[in-house]
């Protein structure tokens, strides 16, 4: 409607809002109907911290109306600078956010190398090198939790490491101590030992002279002993080699009866296996006969079928030319009928448009190939009107 001023809102869950604003006043009432459309194109963006939102506490356009044209359009003089400012802050914005985006892909670099030196020296219990890469990690990036937690497993390794070297200084001097007593003991012991042996030595030597006595009765008995032994020992010898003669007697008569067994089983199988074979050569005959006659009917059965394709071939190849004949016959009925309707055509007298200027219909008249950069393309009024009128393109 006119004599209004309009404040329309733009806005989106998550974005920040633009409004504009629409002065319809000053359109005298002659001139109302013939008053073109027109429209905006608006952008939203999401809330920065760089970005300040207060530039857009007021509208971001307004349009008014232009007597001389008699249009609705942009007042340039408010809106331009503001629109200018805000793509200005927009782009300081983006390359500030650009400069901070590299700056923190520098940082993670940067802590990604420190934890990779950290882990390797940790790996290698090199904790004083991996100490100095974890602190460096947790000054890039105090909010994570590995590098402190590593650095608590190397101050619990450091005090395992020296409670284990004061247990060793404590097992080292224990181990002295129990040395020089073992030492001390391991003499007062071989001092007691060699006056045992030396006592034993005197006892022995009385005993060895006892022994020597005993022994050479000993050995004579023994002696005796033997001897007995050998007689009996060369009688048993002789009954075995008796009984063994007689053994390998029995087992070579055994030998020689199942060597003539297993020949007659042997001249048994190779009479069965003549047989099987004559009657195998019988059968391969017997199907050589018939595979023989199985050819001879494949062959009769091809040529017959080779015989009735050649005939079907033929019956085709007469059809087609049968069917190529009656169709060059119907093209040329249809050209003949084509013709007549192309004479028919050009003696119909020609329709004359008798629409005036002030019909409903609108006519557009074309711009171009590139229609897209008009902002308007159709009207939303109807009777009087201008239709569509070309203007700049401008994008909020």
């Amino acid at each position: 409607e006119y004599d209004k001023i309009y404040t329309i809102t733009f806005s989106k869950a998550g974005f920040t809002n633009k409004t504009i604003t629409m002065n319809t006043n000053g359109v005298p009432d002659l001139k109302r109907q013939k008053v073109p459309d027109m429209g905006a194109e608006i952008t939203l963006f999401k809330p920065n911290d760089c970005i300040k939102t207060d530039l857009l506490d007021l509208p971001i356009g307004k349009a008014v109306y232009f007597p001389k044209k008699n249009i609705m359009d942009w007042d340039m003089e408010y809106s331009m600078p503001r629109l200018e400012k805000l793509n200005k802050l927009l782009e300081k914005c983006a390359k500030e956010a650009e400069r901070k985006a590299e700056e923190e892909a520098q940082k993670e670099k940067d802590y990604a190398l420190a934890m990779k030196d950290a882990n390797k020296s940790f790996s290698k219990n090199n904790f004083e090198e991996a100490i100095v890469a974890y602190k460096k990690a947790i000054a890039l990036f105090d909010d994570r939790p590995e590098p402190k937690s590593k650095l608590k497993l190397i101050e619990t390794e450091l005090a395992k490491k020296l409670e284990a070297e004061k247990q060793r200084a404590e097992e080292k001097a224990r181990a002295a101590a129990e040395a020089i007593a073992k030492a001390e003991e391991e003499e007062a012991a071989k001092k007691a030992e060699e006056e045992r042996i030396a006592k034993e030595q005197a006892e022995a030597e009385v005993l060895l002279k006892a022994a020597a006595e005993l022994t050479a009765q000993k050995e004579a008995e023994l002696a005796a002993k033997k001897a007995e032994e050998e007689r009996k020992a060369k009688e048993q010898a002789k009954i075995e080699a008796e009984i063994a003669a007689k053994k390998a007697a029995e087992e070579a008569a055994k030998k020689l009866e199942q060597q003539a067994l297993k020949t007659a089983n042997a001249e048994n199988k190779a009479k069965l296996l003549a047989q099987k074979e004559a009657q195998k050569r019988k059968e391969a005959e017997t199907k050589a006969l018939a595979d023989k006659e199985a050819a001879r009917l494949r062959k009769e059965k091809e040529q017959k079928a080779k015989e009735i394709a050649a005939n079907l071939a033929l019956k085709a190849e007469k059809a087609r030319a049968e069917n190529q004949v009656k169709l060059q016959e119907v093209k040329k009925e249809i050209i003949v009928e084509i013709e007549g309707k192309e004479k028919a055509v050009l003696t119909t007298p020609a329709i004359k448009n008798n629409s005036s200027s002030n019909a409903a219909g609108i006519k557009f008249k074309s711009t171009g190939k590139n229609k897209s950069r008009h902002l308007y393309q159709r009207p939303n009024k109807h009777k009087k009107g201008k239709g569509p009128q070309p203007k700049k393109r401008i994008v909020f």
